[in-house]
């Protein structure tokens, strides 16, 4: 049994593996997670708009010239343009006729009874981020003008426009701000890693439906399980299908660290938006905030806690697709078998964004300790520090506990469904099969 279990593990998994489909989907993928990891140089490379330099004209009736250009100048982080120009100009109907065919813009400033006002003119239309940033800027501007000349004490000014000291303290000692940074960048962190662990479960389960169906399509199931008993052809599918996964898992990976490395080398990005955006995700940075917070050496026992859940969902996710693709006569009965089991899974992906509006909830809690979901949402929330440790144990046992009982009784549906080409009376004979002892 073991030398046949070995073949069909083997057969199974380099028919996977050599398949030129395979070598050519791995290709596509490479060159789009490269492309993803380094999308900011690809949009710069192939130019744009945002490499102009962006000209903000100020028609200034208030003699707050010097007060207004101090303030537009702190929009330029929240622009995509490479640089920004402010200017004091004259002659409205003048500066007017310069604005055709250009994406300048021109600021008048009039006095009246809230300071000030501004007409917002430009000949082509203006992006919402560009705008509210310019605005909200005015707005700050004539709140600073608006104090200073309402008499109030200098010291009372400097007071009100002083910003708060805001000292951050713990009740419990062992609890730091450093810490607090550190989960939430690995809260950020996990949901990236949860996608490609919920396309890796897609990909799992249409691989042994798709391959399971196939061979009942052709009648080589006959001969395979004339050959070997339905255990060991149960079981070969489950572990070629899982490793495969795996190494598709550590290609990914591998990618993202091509993709990366690449990134190291290029060019960094001249919009001030865009290196706003890679200072937030330097790796050196989340490193050096996780070493000092003390948070990294809990990875020492998060990360394996994590990886048990992982391949136990796995395992459990490949044995539902082995069982629900044994009963079905064809591939389109078999997708409509999986989409509940999809949608289970898609359940975890949403909660986790719910779970930031909702901190705290003990139904979120509940619902990450429920076989299926718990993959996609316990490793986010154990990383932000929302569940306990003891949390996602409860979890991981529950998976294991789900797991022997689909290799208990779904052997047995199994047995019976694998050479089964009726829908007549199979409920039935499910049934009976699992009470079977």
């Amino acid at each position: 049994m073991e030398n046949k279990f070995r073949f069909l593990t083997k057969h199974s998994l380099f028919k996977k593996i050599k398949n030129k489909w395979f070598v050519i989907a791995n290709i596509i993928v490479l060159i789009i997670v490269i492309g993803l990891v380094n999308v900011d140089s690809i949009v710069k490379f192939f130019g744009g708009d945002f490499n102009d330099e962006l000209k903000i004209n100020v028609i200034d009736n208030t003699n707050y010239y010097n007060d207004i250009k101090t303030g537009l100048e702190g929009v330029s982080p929240y622009l995509s343009n490479s640089k920004l120009t402010i200017k004091k100009v004259e002659d409205l109907k003048k500066q007017k006729q310069k604005l055709k065919d250009t994406d300048d813009i021109l600021l008048v400033i009039n006095k009246d009874e809230n300071v000030f006002n501004v007409s917002f003119i430009t000949d082509s239309y203006v992006d919402m981020v560009k705008y509210s940033a310019i605005v909200s800027s005015l707005n700050s501007v004539k709140e600073k003008i608006a104090l200073q000349n309402s008499n109030i004490d200098k010291d009372e000014l400097a007071k009100i426009s002083k910003p708060i000291k805001v000292k951050r303290s713990y009740v419990n000692k062992d609890k730091n701000e450093m810490e607090e940074n550190s989960r939430s960048i690995l809260n950020i962190l996990s949901m990236i890693i949860v996608l490609p662990c919920f396309m890796l479960i897609v990909f799992l389960v249409q691989m042994i439906g798709a391959e399971i169906n196939e061979e009942k399509s052709t009648k080589a199931m006959e001969i395979i399980i004339g050959n070997v008993s339905a255990k060991t052809h149960f079981f070969s599918k489950i572990l070629a299908s899982n490793l495969f996964v795996l190494i598709q898992g550590g290609l990914l990976v591998f990618y993202v660290l091509i993709g990366l490395l690449i990134r190291k080398f290029i060019s960094p990005p001249s919009s001030l938006i865009t290196q706003s955006l890679s200072s937030d995700f330097d790796l050196n940075m989340i490193f050096d905030t996780l070493t000092n917070s003390g948070i990294i050496n809990k990875l020492g026992y998060i990360i394996p806690l994590i990886i048990i859940l992982l391949i136990l969902s796995f395992l459990a996710y490949s044995l539902l697709a082995g069982i629900l693709s044994s009963v079905t006569t064809n591939m389109e009965n078999y997708q409509q078998l999986q989409t509940p089991l999809m949608v289970v899974s898609v359940i975890g992906y949403y909660l986790i964004f719910l779970s930031t509006a909702f901190p705290g909830s003990l139904f979120i809690k509940i619902i990450s300790c429920v076989p299926l979901i718990s993959i996609t949402l316990a490793p986010s929330l154990l990383l932000s520090g929302e569940i306990s440790v003891i949390t996602i144990i409860i979890g991981i046992s529950l998976v294991a506990l789900l797991d022997y009982l689909l290799i208990k009784y779904g052997l047995k549906i199994y047995k019976v469904g694998i050479l089964n080409y009726s829908e007549s009376n199979l409920w039935k004979k499910m049934f009976k099969a699992v009470k079977e002892k």
